[in-house]
């Protein structure tokens, strides 16, 4: 697989995160409850990342839709700094039809994580640089922090 390796100093995003059950749904509560306009008239754009900090047993999903920040706390959103790290860089790029998204996902955990000497260290982060449903295409940046497994 394709990737590329940075080191990221220490950054903030600032969103809304929600424990969601199965893995979805938070995207649509964002959408509906007017948090991703209200993002955009705050920063400029609308959220375009989505960290995803872990499943739980039951099968939810602890999730937050964000944008990079450097200013203050804003009421009635979350914040979260990541601490400088490694990251591995993938790119999912094409139709949302055929689930690009999820079958990269599903050869990093599967194939590429496995046999590297890499694993993962914190919430990642799936960026949003274009989705969209009427063409159905999306190109998206897997950024996963890393840290050097231990043998």
């Amino acid at each position: 697989m394709e990737y590329t390796i940075i080191e990221k100093g220490s950054f903030k995003v600032l969103g809304i995160r929600k424990v969601t059950p199965y893995g979805g749904g938070t995207w649509a509560v964002v959408k509906a409850d007017g948090s991703n306009d209200r993002i955009r008239e705050i920063s400029g754009r609308f959220f375009d990342l989505g960290l995803c900090f872990g499943f739980q047993e039951d099968g939810s999903d602890d999730y937050m839709c964000a944008v990079e920040w450097e200013g203050e706390e804003v009421e009635g959103f979350e914040s979260f700094t990541f601490p400088p790290a490694t990251w591995l860089i993938f790119e999912a790029k094409g139709r949302i039809s055929d689930n690009v998204l999820g079958n990269v996902w599903s050869r990093i955990n599967q194939e590429f994580l496995p046999n590297s000497k890499y694993k993962k260290c914190m919430a990642t982060i799936e960026k949003y640089v274009n989705w969209n449903d009427a063409e159905d295409y999306c190109n998206v940046e897997i950024q996963i922090p890393v840290e050097i497994r231990q043998l």
